[in-house]
């Protein structure tokens, strides 16, 4: 940052542009006990094994080139954020489609995940202009050895080899780079995860306006389906269990089953997902 003529501070990046993007928040409803209980183990092969099946579709679609419109992650305690730019210029709205494909498949990915790990989940997506980007510092930093940037209070404790074992030469401090992601389709789907009452990962129908979902639809990766009384677009875990002979669909179920017909805290979610799941 610096200061102008009238006391004004700019910056030494470029204004911030929107743009359009699809988001969806996911929740680990369980993580909070996992934590209380000392359980984090769990959390960390659920992530393991949702970086593998991740390598695996990476492999599948190398050869397309379709790594650099993947989603990008962005994990924070119970949440895991997927993010993924949309193109709106004409000649790129198929690309669109391509990139809502990818992003449904991950996002089926970590929902199939977790239900084979019995781990319940939910999740909204949602399609708005947003911000995203980088900003840095205005330049990086020289330092030296002669000429240290310490309190002279720091001197009177440790001596410089104290404060740098390792020698201490003249060096550049890089810039400071700090990413951000923001804007009303991503808030949304943040905060709408809290209203969500059933296990899974949705996106209301009005923004398939563009025919954005259309061809995940047709290879049956989302659906249309009622939950809770509302048609939602689902993301379709048994389509993405099909696929792998080591996930057993009836398993789940009679799983779904017996923690509805409990008094676990998340049964009545249990149970919202064999409804809807019963139409995939």
């Amino acid at each position: 940052m610096s200061e102008t003529s009238s006391g004004k501070l700019i910056t030494a990046n470029e204004a911030i542009q929107h743009h359009s993007q699809v988001s969806s928040c996911i929740e680990i409803l369980d993580l909070p006990g996992m934590v209380d209980h000392g359980d984090v183990s769990m959390f960390q092969v659920f992530l393991e094994r949702v970086a593998q099946e991740i390598y695996h579709t990476r492999k599948k679609n190398y050869s397309w080139g379709f790594r650099v419109i993947e989603p990008e992650f962005i994990n924070f305690a119970e949440r895991i954020v997927l993010v993924s730019k949309l193109y709106k210029e004409e000649d790129l709205q198929d690309l669109n489609s391509v990139v809502f494909k990818l992003f449904t498949e991950f996002n089926n990915i970590i929902l199939s995940t977790a239900l084979h790990m019995h781990m319940p989940i939910r999740g909204s997506i949602q399609v708005g202009d947003t911000y995203r980007g980088v900003l840095k510092s205005r330049k990086p930093a020289v330092v030296s050895g002669k000429d240290p940037l310490i309190l002279s209070d720091l001197l009177k404790v440790f001596s410089i080899g104290q404060i740098f074992p390792n020698g201490f030469s003249e060096g550049l401090i890089p810039a400071v780079e700090i990413p951000f992601h923001f804007g009303k389709g991503l808030c949304i789907s943040c905060g709408e995860n809290f209203f969500t009452e059933s296990i899974g990962i949705f996106m209301d129908p009005e923004f398939n306006d563009d025919h954005l979902a259309d061809v995940t639809i047709l290879s049956n990766m989302m659906m249309k389906a009622e939950v809770n009384g509302k048609t939602q677009l689902v993301c379709n875990w048994k389509e993405w269990m099909r696929e792998h002979t080591d996930c057993d669909i009836d398993t789940i179920i009679a799983f779904a089953s017996s923690e509805s017909g409990s008094n676990a805290v998340h049964g009545r979610r249990w149970q919202s997902l064999i409804d809807y799941s019963a139409h995939l």
